[in-house]
């Protein structure tokens, strides 16, 4: 737009050496010298009119470049949005690839055979300790005739008493199981868990609660401590983990029943 102001400026400058012209001409009674301003009133007038043409014309040229501008803009905000669409949803058949990868790896094959949930339980978790480094685990199954979530798997589990069972809705494991949603407890109170090692004890902060569930109640609860905090992958991970496990549950616990 500076463009057309400078343009205009000319053209109003031009109209001002015009009227001057027409006005200095009424006061020379020279005929000679009234013809010369004469002249300089057409000519002005000429270049008043091409100046006002180039004007419009240079408005218009400018308002079209601006449209293309915009246009352009357009274009490559759809570009970016499509990209990164394509980004997004690469991403994420990655990060499922590498779940089912990841899952393939920590629940036992369908044809291994195990006597008790206790066999089953302390696979799994070793399994998932080589896969996320936890560094204990628990895994507790629903007695139904008692309605108590006792203890059915250990992995490096240190500590003076047994893991005590609980019912549903009594302490942070049973609300899990009422809930039926998972709980990611960071920067966990120090000694509220400790973890034994040739190195001596350590307290790891991180701790993952999540419910097993079957035909929508909870048949067990799985803990899961670790020193390094968990993802969303791996929080979306031991949700798919406990989905696996449901089914193998249930059917070893009513056998032990």
């Amino acid at each position: 737009m500076n463009k057309s102001n400078k343009y205009f400026n000319r053209g109003l400058l031009i109209f001002i050496f015009l009227t001057i012209s027409m006005l200095s001409s009424i006061y020379f009674e020279h005929a000679g010298i009234a013809f010369l301003f004469f002249g300089c009133i057409i000519l002005s007038i000429i270049l008043s009119l091409g100046m006002l043409l180039l004007l419009l014309q240079t408005k218009k040229d400018i308002e079209k470049f601006e449209d293309e501008i915009v246009q352009m803009r357009k274009r490559e905000k759809t570009h970016v949005e499509k990209n990164q669409q394509k980004d997004d949803d690469s991403n994420r058949h990655y990060t499922e690839f590498r779940i089912e990868d990841s899952l393939a790896r920590i629940i036992p094959a369908e044809d291994v055979h195990f006597d008790n949930v206790n066999a089953y339980s302390e696979k799994v978790l070793q399994n998932i300790a080589k896969e996320l480094n936890i560094v204990q685990g628990l895994v507790f199954v629903l007695n139904d005739a008692e309605q108590m979530f006792n203890i059915s798997g250990e992995y490096a589990y240190f500590s003076e008493e047994r893991p005590r069972s609980f019912p549903l809705g009594e302490t942070i494991s049973g609300q899990v199981a009422k809930n039926r949603q998972a709980l990611n407890l960071k920067e966990l109170p120090k000694g509220y868990i400790t973890v034994l090692s040739g190195l001596g004890k350590s307290a790891p902060p991180q701790l993952v609660i999540a419910p097993i569930e079957h035909n929508d109640y909870s048949i067990g609860v799985i803990e899961l401590a670790s020193f390094k905090p968990f993802d969303e992958n791996e929080e979306l991970l031991i949700s798919k983990i406990c989905e696996s496990m449901a089914n193998k549950l249930n059917e070893l616990r009513s056998l032990n029943l």
